[in-house]
């Protein structure tokens, strides 16, 4: 293979590819990106089995040719070429040359024939979703997914299509996430559970075209522009997320979210590593949040909320709670809770999405 590319337009497609590479792996190849230059474009791959992403860069070539190289120093030496241009030679079946300006690298590599097939998806459900629209529905839900292996049918979000709509839901068994909206592509119901890495990588995509969600016998395939990400379905089922959504949490309390979310970073402060916990007391018109650690002291601060039932403390987990108010957007957060022992329930107050909430259960303290 010899091309030549524009180092910022390859640059674009071949950063994404970093988080899909194994690193830490004991099978060699799968640490490398597979590169094929066909016709006038270079192709780039990655997997780690479960999970690949694919794209193109389009160059001037001089002959076709494919290598898997690692991808972790391609990519420091393609990041630190100094001109616009970077050409790429295959010299032999394991050897790449790299060239920009005057400085000239020669990096081993492994035969294209070693690199795993990549999976194919034959679509049963074929929708179209505007990037960003998904985009935010996975980071309001991504904290919520559990990093447990054992609990593997927890380890992603489960997709659930419906007329005109999309739900996307998270739960780790401490916390739920859920965000459902509009999407005028949607059509017929589906539901399926995709893997966390898969998100992650999801939130990396840029752009405003739209995103095509393809769903096969066993794999998901996500299309957005030049890149394609396949992913392995998480098999397994999920909890019957409506039920664990409680319905009679009469005490509503409504507060600023921004300062609510400082002041519990702030007292979580004073909690230790195994007790993290905070308690949240409310009273009318004010929400005091403290926290005591034997061993180092205790904290407590308090914010006007509007709230006019009895008093009422609930043990939270101050991360959990964190989290959920990061991943707002609006002033007001309304929690509503019936008493220590029972769930919290949050949501914004106003947004943009047709539904949206955060179920965190009580902690002892």
């Amino acid at each position: 293979m010899e091309i030549r590319l524009k180092r910022s337009e390859f640059l674009t497609e071949l950063a994404p590819m970093q988080g899909i590479v194994e690193r830490r792996t004991t099978i060699p190849v799968l640490s490398h990106l597979l590169l094929t230059v066909r016709g006038d474009r270079l192709y780039l791959a990655a997997t780690d089995l479960d999970v690949s992403l694919t794209s193109w860069v389009g160059g001037e070539v001089a002959r076709e040719g494919a290598i898997a190289v690692q991808a972790k120093k391609f990519l420091e030496i393609v990041r630190a070429a100094a001109t616009e241009e970077v050409q790429l030679v295959q010299e032999e079946e394991r050897s790449l040359a790299i060239s920009f300006g005057t400085a000239r690298f020669r990096i081993h590599g492994l035969p294209a024939t070693d690199f795993p097939t990549l999976a194919t998806v034959a679509p049963r459900t074929e929708v179209e979703i505007p990037l960003p629209r998904f985009r935010r529905f996975v980071s309001k839900v991504l904290f919520a997914v559990s990093s447990e292996e054992a609990r593997f049918q927890l380890s992603g979000a489960l997709v659930h299509l419906k007329d005109g709509k999309v739900e996307m839901v998270a739960t780790d068994g401490h916390r739920l996430a859920l965000i459902e909206g509009a999407v005028s592509g949607a059509k017929g119901e589906d539901s399926v559970l995709v893997p966390r890495k898969a998100l992650q990588e999801l939130l990396r995509f840029e752009g405003e075209e739209q995103l095509v969600f393809r769903r096969g016998e066993h794999h998901l395939a996500f299309v957005s522009g030049r890149r394609e990400l396949v992913c392995r379905i998480l098999e397994g089922t999920f909890p019957d997320y409506e039920r664990v959504i409680a319905k009679q949490n009469d005490k509503k309390v409504v507060v600023d979210r921004r300062g609510l979310a400082e002041m519990v970073q702030r007292i979580a402060l004073i909690t230790g590593d195994r007790a993290r916990g905070v308690r949240l007391a409310f009273a009318p018109g004010e929400i005091t949040v403290s926290a005591a650690n034997p061993d180092l002291g205790e904290a407590s601060e308090t914010l006007a909320c509007e709230y006019e039932g009895e008093a009422l403390r609930i043990g939270l987990n101050p991360d959990y709670l964190g989290q959920f108010l990061a991943a707002l957007e609006t002033e007001k957060v309304l929690f509503e809770l019936k008493d220590e022992n029972s769930q919290c329930l949050g949501s914004p107050i106003g947004g943009e999405d047709d539904r949206y909430l955060c179920v965190i259960m009580p902690m002892r303290i």
